[in-house]
C-alpha cells in the first residue's frame, strides 16, 4: 500500500510503542472522551453508521456529528501518541 503523502515528504514518524502500552493509552483516550464522543466514535468505527443516521439518533446536526468525531479522534491520538510537538521534538 502506498503512502497518501507525496514521496518528497518522507515517511511519517510515529513513536514505536509496545502493544500493551498502545492498549493502555487507547483505553485512557476512550475514558477522556465525552459519552457522546464515545458513542459516535464506536458507531462510526465498529457499526459502520452514517453521519446522517447518527445525527438523527442523537438529535444533532450532521456537522456536529463530524465535529464530535474529529474531537474523539484527536483525543484518542493525543492519548496514544502525545501532543504533536512531542512527536516533532522528542527531547
Amino acid at each position: 500500500m502506498s503512502s497518501p503523502l507525496p514521496p518528497e515528504w518522507g515517511t511519517p514518524v510515529l513513536p514505536t510503542i509496545s502493544p500493551r502500552t498502545f492498549w493502555r493509552r487507547g483505553q485512557r483516550g476512550l475514558r477522556r472522551m465525552t459519552k457522546r464522543q464515545r458513542a459516535i466514535f464506536g458507531a462510526v468505527r465498529f457499526e459502520g453508521a452514517s453521519y446522517a443516521e447518527l445525527a438523527q439518533r442523537h438529535g444533532i446536526s450532521v456537522e456536529t456529528v463530524q465535529a464530535e468525531l474529529a474531537k474523539a479522534l484527536s483525543t484518542l491520538t493525543r492519548a496514544v501518541y502525545g501532543h504533536w510537538w512531542q512527536r516533532w521534538w522528542p527531547w
